[in-house]
């Protein structure tokens, strides 16, 4: 008879030969891998010979919840066995059974073609990965929301039959770097409040100001990400930045934190990985400009915020700052505030301690992150909110960069001019670029330190001779302007830090050098906008006027673009096919036309507002007022209205339309200071929204426009609605769901992102 232990395989090594006590489990794993394969195989054989008596014995001696290895044998040969195929020979079936190696299941599976591949899923699953096969980002988007619409039981199980390589390559193709410069047509557009509501883009921009595009991809993509979880799956490290991204361009700076903080839980391979951490502290400070909608007010740092953490203010000051913020927050709606709180909290208001900065440069120290120029310029801006200047200029530009300053902020407690900052060269570890410049721009920019971030941009153009791009003169003209206006020169005068405070004359200087030798750049309607609207809030109207005409040359030349755009567009239509690029260039092209007229027309209505002449034979409200009309007739807003010597004129143009005004409000409930406690005071704020030809009203279909309507308007309102009609019925309800965007491509798929 068999011994008993004869036939349990890897049990049996344990009762063979007893170790003595004490000896490590290492030595144990050795002695139990080197005997591995000749138990097996000798277990096998004999058990083949045993009677089921025996085998019943054998089976007993072990727990009742171990497997025996009769068992084990059963399912290496399931395992290795693969279900047997039929051919066909001669008119005759024959049943010929194929054995494969895993080494030969996984060539047979990097092998199979992506057509195979779309078969095996159902309808959304099919046409997402056509579009991913095809690059079509519009269309991927398309089929992702039908994806999430799915069944929790359905989307799981489909995510765990979907190839692992191509989960990421959706999450790839999904970065919303890529999504903003193929499919979103606001891509490097600030949409202002005013812009808000004049263009009537509500069924794009949500009421915290941010697109919904990104908002919606989010909430989607981590639907994806918990189906795949849920499947018993783990997210690699590039599919945590792209999810980080995400979350940034939605603005959503806690849920970049907890994004964050499941990856460190999670124990991902390489995840101290600098790009990751790098694209972190991007989503968790909102640096890159698409994470804060290209708004500037958004991300200025204001002396309200670094009361009691960078500076000291007296209570009359403190008192006079949270009035003007009152004020100005009811003129900007919920734009600019978080929405993870209930009352009106400003973005920048939490981020104005200088705790998270440090602890974010201390992990980088400790944890012995790569300090490349990405991280290192998302730091830069991050220290930036709060107002830690300092810090910048000795620690990062100076032992990284070799850029020393003399000086390193002007001093604000004497005001008045610090003159010119010296800057000298050291070594470098890291050789600055333009990416150098747009950190540089963004940091001193947004803490009213224009004088210091021209002259680094300056400095590091010449010492390393690389060329300033068009953006980072934008960048200065518009950190100019805004710091040069109200509310925020008003904040910085009230606080008692005139220095912040750029000249009236500063961004004419900026004009000059960027148009003059050595660098000759040549100015687009942006710039020109930029320049306008400062000469105009500075009376300055006969230098004012050159610049308009040359700026509606630039929009008459992109309206000839956008007809060639929209005959491609109805050819793409009538002709039943569809190319994703066509529609991108027309919502592009539709867009920018619409703003371009919206940025004209506020020209037009800021001249008629600021022209006062209490002289009646001035030739300026005699004859510059009837040549301005003369000249910029379609852009003057329909009433018109100016003053004169002797009083108001207002005119209206009957062959013109007149734009129809919706009004509504918004309820928001403010935190005010009153007698040292913190207390919430309700307010509505007004609201508007304006349905005209040049707005970007509904998305009617084309077939029920005509060819000059597309040609003429921006708009696609076919039929205004009973209650539009009459504003002082029914006020103007906001929808932010999903069924409100669509686009003009009418086929089987409804093109909402």
């Amino acid at each position: 008879m068999l011994p008993i232990n004869s036939g349990l395989g890897h049990r049996a090594l344990l009762h063979a030969r007893v170790p003595p006590r004490g000896t490590c489990s290492r030595i144990l794993s050795l002695r139990l891998q080197r005997r591995s394969r000749s138990c097996i195989y000798d277990a096998s054989s004999s058990l083949q010979n045993l009677p089921w008596s025996t085998r019943g014995v054998t089976t007993t001696t072990s727990s009742a919840d171990a497997i025996s290895d009769h068992e084990f044998l059963l399912f290496r040969d399931l395992l290795t066995q693969v279900r047997p195929k039929s051919r066909i020979e001669d008119g005759r079936r024959e049943i010929t059974p194929s054995y494969t190696s895993l080494k030969t299941a996984e060539t047979r599976i990097a092998t199979l073609s992506t057509d195979d591949l779309v078969g095996r899923f159902p309808n959304p699953f099919q046409r997402a990965l056509k579009a991913l096969q095809q690059r079509d980002t519009r269309r991927l988007l398309i089929h992702l929301r039908q994806i999430a619409r799915l069944g929790d039981m359905e989307l799981r199980e489909l995510v765990a039959a979907l190839p692992r390589t191509t989960f990421t390559e959706f999450f790839r193709s999904l970065d919303p770097l890529y999504v903003a410069r193929d499919i979103d047509p606001t891509d490097q557009t600030l949409i202002s409040v005013g812009v808000y509501q004049v263009l009537s883009m509500g069924s794009t921009i949500d009421d915290w100001g941010v697109r919904q595009l990104y908002s919606r991809l989010l909430r989607r993509m981590l639907i994806l990400v918990g189906a795949l979880k849920a499947s018993g799956q783990g997210l690699q490290i590039e599919e945590y930045i792209y999810l980080l991204r995400c979350a940034g361009a939605a603005s959503d700076p806690a849920g970049a934190k907890l994004i964050w903080d499941e990856l460190r839980q999670a124990q991902t391979s390489d995840w101290r990985y600098s790009e990751a951490f790098a694209e972190f502290v991007s989503a968790r400070f909102l640096t890159r400009p698409l994470y804060t909608g290209y708004d500037k007010t958004k991300r200025m740092v204001i002396p309200r915020n670094l009361h009691r953490s960078r500076l000291r203010l007296s209570r009359h000051r403190v008192y006079r700052l949270d009035r003007l913020r009152f004020n100005t927050r009811l003129r900007k709606l919920r734009f600019g505030l978080n929405k993870d709180q209930d009352y009106a909290e400003d973005l920048m208001r939490m981020m104005r301690k200088k705790g998270p900065a440090s602890r974010m440069i201390a992990i980088c120290l400790e944890d012995g992150y790569r300090m490349n120029e990405p991280l290192l310029c998302a730091l830069m801006v991050a220290f930036g909110r709060v107002g830690s200047l300092r810090f910048v200029g000795s620690r990062i530009l100076n032992e990284y960069f070799g850029i020393r300053m003399r000086r390193l902020v002007y001093n604000e407690a004497h005001g008045g001019d610090a003159g010119k900052t010296e800057i000298d060269n050291v070594p470098f570890r890291i050789r600055p670029s333009t990416r150098l410049m747009e950190a540089v721009v963004e940091t001193y920019g947004s803490n009213g330190e224009i004088a210091i971030a021209f002259q680094l941009v300056d400095h590091i153009s010449k010492t390393h001779r690389i060329a300033i791009p068009l953006r980072i003169w934008q960048d200065l003209l518009e950190w100019t302007y805004v710091m040069s206006c109200p509310p925020a020169s008003t904040a910085w005068k009230w606080a008692g830090m005139y220095s912040k405070i750029p000249s009236s004359s500063a961004i004419e200087l900026i004009w000059d050098t960027m148009t003059s030798a050595p660098y000759h750049i040549q100015p687009g309607f942006d710039q020109y906008n930029i320049m306008i609207r400062s000469l105009l809030g500075r009376h300055q109207f006969r230098k004012s006027l050159p610049l308009m005409r040359e700026a509606v040359h630039l929009y008459n030349a992109h309206c000839r673009e956008y007809e060639e755009v929209v005959f491609e567009y109805v050819q793409m239509i009538r002709t039943g096919t569809y190319i994703g690029e066509v529609m991108s260039r027309y919502e592009r092209a539709r867009f920018r036309k619409a703003r371009m007229h919206y940025d004209t027309e506020w020209w037009c209505r800021k001249f008629l507002l600021n022209v006062r002449s209490f002289d009646p034979t001035n030739p300026l409200a005699i004859i510059e007022v009837p040549d301005f009309f003369r000249e910029f007739g379609s852009f003057i807003p329909n009433p018109a209205r100016y003053r004169t010597a002797t009083g108001y004129v207002s005119l209206r143009d009957r062959a013109r339309e007149s734009p129809v005004r919706v009004n509504g409000y918004v309820r928001m409930d403010v935190p005010m200071k009153h007698r040292r406690n913190w207390i919430f005071q309700s307010v509505k704020a007004k609201k508007f929204q304006l349905i005209s030809r040049n707005s970007l009203a509904d998305n009617s279909s084309i077939y029920k426009l005509d060819l000059l309507t597309l040609l003429t308007s921006t708009s696609r309102t076919t039929k205004l609605p009973v209650t539009m009609l009459d504003p002082s019925k029914e006020n103007m309800k906001t929808e932010n769901s999903e069924s409100a965007t669509g686009s003009s491509y009418d086929d089987d798929d409804d093109d909402d992102f």
